[in-house]
């Protein structure tokens, strides 16, 4: 995509933010993560805010409109809040967890607002802000996907499929957006690391199947060679 039409794609959906536009969208994005975005119309809209649908009309010609702001300005926001929060962090596994403690933070910071993007993305089919929200969530996910690659480069990961890894680690906190409750017993925070130690320990404490434990007869070097044991001079 040209520079040019990327930057005007980057400003259509979050042009003239007014309060009464954000009192709008907090109370869509709110109604759109109760009950869906077919089943909210711009009329449920008008009377939760208090609005005439003729006056909200002077806000937002259509209801795609109202969605796609909320979508591309999470998408945004939230690669603007991990950028930060990663800028001064140098080592692979660090980055890895202040990414997906970044992510929790901003979720439960914008709880209605995330969930609209995770799960009505799909519901966004008009296609010049469809391109921008795909714009901005590459964007996003270009930034774990560096994070995996580097530690894989320096040594300190291990990724069979890069992408394969970058869904895993992304999908361990978009599912906070599905059952995490605010008055539960741990902070989001809290389960993005406990999430981050899987990932990066794991859970099994044996050998993957068909790679026997160093110092075993069966034990490999790293060109596949069998070690074995000595049985004597």
């Amino acid at each position: 995509m040209p520079a040019r039409r990327a930057r005007k794609l980057r400003t259509r959906a979050t042009e003239h933010r007014t309060p009464r536009k954000e009192e709008i969208l907090d109370v869509a994005a709110a109604l759109f993560a109760e009950h869906g975005f077919d089943a909210v119309s711009l009329a449920d809209i008008a009377k939760t805010v208090g609005l005439s649908k003729a006056t909200l009309y002077h806000y937002f010609s259509r209801k795609e409109e109202i969605l796609g702001t909320i979508v591309v300005t999470t998408i945004r926001e939230l690669k603007t809040y991990i950028d930060q929060a990663i800028a001064d962090v140098t080592a692979p596994e660090a980055r890895l967890i202040a990414f997906l403690e970044a992510q929790a933070d901003f979720f439960e910071q914008h709880q209605t607002w995330f969930q609209v993007l995770v799960t009505r993305f799909s519901n966004l089919t008009e296609p010049k802000l469809r391109d921008e929200a795909v714009e901005w969530r590459v964007d996003y996910e270009n930034t774990i996907k560096s994070i995996i690659r580097d530690g894989v480069n320096a040594g300190v990961f291990h990724a069979e499929s890069l992408n394969s890894v970058v869904r895993a680690v992304l999908a361990s906190v978009y599912w906070l957006a599905r059952w995490y409750r605010p008055d539960g017993p741990q902070r989001a925070r809290d389960i993005a690391r406990a999430y981050a130690d899987v990932v990066l320990y794991g859970v099994c404490v044996k050998p993957r199947p068909g790679l026997p434990a160093e110092g075993t007869p069966d034990a490999l070097t790293p060109d596949g060679a069998k070690i074995g044991y000595s049985t004597g001079p």
